[in-house]
């Protein structure tokens, strides 16, 4: 488009040139050669047609009307306008001035002799016109002048047209873009529904069974406390020092039994928690967005810590975290949730191990915890890694369980695979497992993602 504007530019300019110097009229002349040099950079303004057509349809047809150029780089403009608007008055200036154009420019060519004419040269007969000889025009003025209307009319109505045949290409390609948008919310509320659907059946039958799992253990522990009371108010427990020692034994056993149903009302509450959120997922969202509870600050580190310990956990620790305040909050809080992890693994499974916790935290490091405990033995003399003992079952690290480290895979818990996949879902690392020494590790690594 912009080599063809050029072309036709220098062709125009050419004969005009020629016509001024035949003519020695040196005021001419030199306005050609103003338009020889203007040939070769007019035509560039047609490639910001895109973002402002009619301002470039205008200009174009001012360079035709000021300078010797032929109108076909007005009437690319025009096409550029007809495609991208649709405003009346911009398309009906935008056509006007490029008309009138064509008018003059055709005109400036017709009037000048045959010699200097392109029209003219058009219906010479051949031979005439090069090496001397002079132009020999077969057609009278009027036929040449129906010729280039007619040119001008075929031209002008392939310019509009091509202009509307864009637009309409536009239309389509938006209705298009729609429809997929359209589609694609469709299925995506598809998804959701049959997720909410999935999302529902899930929370029914945990309330249906979970749920009442979990009463029943509280209402059994509830029942095993007042019947331990009760018999620890025996009279007969008041007597000799061994009866005195069986009456506090049963003491013991209220004060567990009632640790047994705070514990299962604790679990209840949360189970509840669960399943509304499965119920309810928008509410979910603000639920699981973190708080001054689960982000990792220097307060809920410290305070986390301070829990473990009051409940006899003896705990080794090493912290050094710098500029937490700069750390994204979701980063925090999956770490502050893998600690929780750690710390809660290891006071359920290893009540009384010695557990050693290193915590660092800066931004060219990244957040890096680990959690080192030793090992026991249960009755085969196999190593058990500390944390990781649950009823008589070993768990590997990779979620397998096996029986005294001899029977089959038993299928493992969720704690760890679970923060695994959370880290690495961030583009962390976690590993877990034990060494040579049979001391087990937990260590895991998470981005330093500065706060947006």
């Amino acid at each position: 488009m912009i080599v063809c504007a050029i072309m036709m530019n220098l062709a125009e300019d050419a004969y005009t040139s020629s016509y001024f110097e035949a003519m020695g009229m040196q005021l001419g002349y030199l306005w050609t050669a103003v338009g020889l040099l203007l040939a070769f950079v007019t035509p560039i303004m047609l490639r910001w047609r895109e973002r402002r057509p009619e301002l470039v349809s205008l200009a174009a047809s001012a360079t035709v009307l000021l300078l010797p150029f032929s109108p076909a780089v007005s009437l690319f403009g025009l096409c550029g306008v007809w495609a991208r608007r649709s405003d009346r008055k911009t398309l009906g200036a935008c056509t006007a001035a490029s008309l009138i154009v064509m008018v003059v420019a055709h005109a400036r060519d017709i009037a000048r002799p045959a010699d200097y004419s392109l029209w003219h040269r058009l219906f010479a007969e051949p031979g005439t016109g090069v090496d001397g000889v002079p132009v020999v025009v077969n057609s009278d003025l009027s036929s040449i002048v129906v010729a280039a209307v007619v040119w001008s009319i075929c031209t002008f109505a392939a310019a509009i047209l091509s202009g509307l045949h864009l637009r309409s290409r536009a239309y389509a390609h938006a209705a298009d873009v729609r429809m997929d948008v359209e589609r694609n919310r469709a299925n995506v509320l598809e998804n959701d529904l049959n997720t909410q659907r999935f999302a529902d059946a899930v929370a029914a039958e945990a309330h249906d069974t979970l749920a009442h799992s979990l009463s029943l253990i509280a209402v059994n522990a509830s029942a095993l406390q007042a019947e331990a009371l009760k018999l620890s108010r025996d009279p007969k427990y008041a007597g000799t020092d061994t009866n005195a020692e069986e009456g506090q034994d049963l003491v013991r056993l209220a004060e567990r039994a009632g640790d047994i149903r705070r514990q299962a009302a604790g679990a209840l509450d949360e189970a509840h928690s669960i399943i509304d959120m499965l119920r309810h997922p928008q509410q979910a969202q603000v639920l699981l967005m973190p708080d001054s509870d689960t982000a990792l600050t220097r307060e809920a580190l410290y305070a986390v810590i301070d829990d473990a310990r009051d409940a006899g956990m003896t705990l080794d620790t090493w912290i050094d975290i710098r500029e937490l305040g700069l750390l994204d909050v979701e980063i925090g809080k999956i770490a502050f949730r893998g600690i929780q992890e750690g710390l809660t693994n290891a006071r359920r499974h290893a009540p009384g191990a010695r557990v050693a916790l290193e915590i660092s935290a800066e931004p060219r490091t990244g957040v890096n915890v680990r959690f080192t405990n030793p090992t026991v033995f249960n009755t085969a003399g196999v190593a058990v890694p500390v944390g990781m003992e649950r009823d008589g079952l070993i768990d590997h690290g990779d979620g397998t369980m096996a029986e005294d480290g001899n029977n089959a895979d038993k299928g493992g818990g969720n704690g760890l695979p679970g923060l695994k996949a959370r880290v690495l879902a961030v583009g962390g690392d976690c590993q877990y497992g034990y060494d040579e020494r049979n001391d087990f590790h937990l260590d895991f690594r998470l981005p330093f993602n500065r706060i947006r």
